[in-house]
């Protein structure tokens, strides 16, 4: 046996870290040089096997083939029926699923079998009966083929003589895991979270491409950080991760996938046209599904499984309107940026206000030209006479709420000014003057900076990826510790019955959730700055 180097061995570990991460072209580059038998021997067939696997992953299924195909030729290989099961799902992917089926039958291990059953099940499940009939002629002793087969002429409406008898012979099929009805729900007590996110978001493809300011990055670093944290304190999870790249095509591949299949919930995507079919598919199978970042209300509307981890446009601009109204003066100036979380927000809340009593008397939609006129036209001065009592500005962007801190600090306005919770992180935010200037933070998900946790999460996320946390890790990792919270094998998997009864879920970085009766998160505190102290209002 050839001797190898510790190098040599980090970079085969690191490949196999790379699929897990859904970085399959990476993989698959660091896997090249191990192809080689007589350089490595036996770890050759292993890199062989993890090659095939990040092909298939990357829908190459031709090259996965070649791969597998050479392993059930190899002598002594221990990993034969892993092989069996990934060729199967290649063939299954190239719709030729008799020579999948043929080689389910001769996997041995029972539990890989079982995973087997279920995947064809899942590939099979559209087909037409007098196909799957076919089928079952040459593979009964294969559980899913038989759920599909059952399920397909129990739905068509009418059966033929001959389909008759054969679903007499199927409908009381004892199954290897529970009766007919429960072959499919059974869940084991191991929590499987996919995470389907565009890394690549701006349609390429491959970790090659991918930038340390890749806020897609910074996400799934804190994802799969939390993760990780939960596993070594006894959380029974897998996950595994896929690429949208902004592709449809390549979403619908990542639904195909047995682990979608088999998924507790998906974290993702993010973009409303990838959102919608992941949402689709999640609401047809019972999958819960949340969207990490987004407020916009129609990313779950009609969707029955689809959940917001953020507030909800409603939910900010109730809560918005709720404070307002604490106030002496009822009229408000409303600024708001040209995003369409923002655009929502505006038309949301300045619906709400007409209704409540409040006066907008200022709509406006923003550029950082226009806070200058925008100021002008309340007459803020100190000598003036103030056209409003409070100001409201629904902006992220930072080239917004720069000309907007000096403008107000300039003037020296009293007027309390209500801001998206984002500009706390602007390296520009002055905290002093943000005080002194009567500013107000709309709670969405915001960070409790002064929470002791907080010091440990940046410790480690530097231990681990070499750079401090940016608000996406934050999000990323507080939304993965919030579901290994509220699904786990010890509180069941029914995520929103689970919702339903914590109420209120502290935070682990956060000032915490509400998802009581709701699909996103209900608790949007008002904050601001006591003596340098992120404080809750209400």
């Amino acid at each position: 046996m050839p001797a190898f180097s510790q190098e040599g061995f980090e970079q085969f570990e690191q490949a196999k870290k790379q699929i897990q991460q859904g970085n399959q072209s990476e993989a698959m580059e660091l896997l090249r040089p191990y192809l080689d038998k007589e350089k490595f021997a036996s770890l050759s067939d292993y890199a062989r096997f993890h090659f095939a696997r990040a092909a298939y992953e990357n829908r190459q299924f031709e090259l996965a083939k070649e791969a597998l195909n050479s392993l059930l030729d190899t002598r002594g290989f221990a990993k034969k029926d892993d092989v069996r099961y990934l060729l199967a799902l290649c063939y299954f992917q190239q719709s030729t699923p008799n020579d999948a089926l043929r080689l389910i039958k001769e996997i041995s291990d029972e539990d890989l079998k079982e995973e087997a059953y279920r995947a064809t099940y899942n590939f099979l499940k559209v087909s037409a009966s007098s196909s799957l009939a076919v089928q079952y002629g040459l593979f009964p002793e294969n559980d899913g083929l038989v759920m599909a087969l059952k399920q397909r002429l129990e739905t068509q409406g009418s059966m033929s003589t001959n389909e008759r008898k054969l679903y007499d012979q199927i409908k009381n099929r004892s199954f290897s895991k529970g009766d007919g009805n429960t072959f499919l729900a059974e869940k084991d007590d191991v929590l499987d979270i996919a995470i389907v996110l565009p890394f690549n978001y701006e349609g390429r493809s491959g970790a090659q491409f991918l930038k340390a300011n890749n806020f897609v990055l910074q996400l799934h670093q804190g994802i799969k950080l939390a993760l990780e944290q939960a596993q070594s304190n006894g959380v029974k999870l897998n996950f595994k991760t896929f690429d949208t790249e902004r592709n449809d095509a390549k979403v619908r591949g990542i639904l195909e996938d047995p682990f979608l299949q088999k998924a507790d919930i998906v974290i993702g995507p993010l973009y409303p046209e990838e959102t919608a079919l992941v949402a689709n598919y999640a609401a047809k199978n019972k999958i819960p599904q949340i969207n990490p970042l987004s407020n916009i209300d129609d990313n779950i509307n009609g969707y029955e499984y689809a959940y917001l981890f953020r507030p909800s446009i409603k939910a900010i601009s109730q809560k918005v309107l709720n404070y307002c109204r604490k106030f002496e003066g009822r009229r408000v100036a409303l600024a708001y940026s040209g995003t369409s979380r923002d655009e929502l927000l505006a038309g949301s809340f300045a619906e709400m206000a007409r209704k409540s009593g409040l006066q907008i008397v200022r709509n406006q939609k923003v550029s950082t030209r226009d806070m200058h006129e925008f100021f002008e036209s309340l007459d803020l001065s100190a000598n003036g006479n103030p056209e409003a009592d409070i100001m409201v500005v629904f902006s992220d962007d930072p080239n917004i709420a720069s000309p907007t801190f000096g403008l107000v600090e300039s003037l020296g306005a009293g007027m309390p000014v209500v801001v998206m919770e984002s500009w706390l992180y602007f390296d520009f935010a002055n905290y002093d003057m943000m005080e002194a200037q009567n500013f107000h933070f709309i709670g969405n998900n915001t960070v409790d900076f002064n929470n002791e946790l907080l010091d440990d999460f940046r410790e480690n996320y530097l231990n681990v990826y070499k750079d401090y946390p940016t608000s996406f890790a934050y999000m990323g990792y507080e939304l993965a510790d919030f579901v290994t919270k509220v699904i786990n094998d010890e509180e069941g998997f029914d995520f929103q019955k689970n919702l339903d009864r914590s109420n209120f879920i502290e935070g682990n970085l956060t000032f915490g959730f509400d998802f009581s009766g709701v699909k996103f998160n209900n608790y949007v505190p008002i904050l601001s700055l006591v003596d340098g102290v992120l404080t809750i209002e209400d």
